[in-house]
């Protein structure tokens, strides 16, 4: 008998028998209500002035 194949059989065979069973146990499981988040805050807008905006000189501060 080739036993590599066997193993893999039997392998295969004992995922699909465990997750039919783990679906079975978790169909009896109740879940609990979710209630309806309320909408998110949205946050203030930030205006920039003039002297906080970036000139020509500087770089922009971004990841790359």
């Amino acid at each position: 008998m080739n036993w590599p194949l066997f193993w893999a059989l039997v392998l295969a065979f004992g995922v699909v028998i465990s997750n039919i069973m783990l679906l079975k146990h978790a169909a009896g499981i109740k879940m609990p209500n979710v209630k309806p988040q309320p909408p998110a805050q949205q946050p203030p807008a930030v205006s920039v002035t003039p002297a906080q905006q970036p000139t020509c000189d500087q770089k922009l501060n971004i990841p790359e």
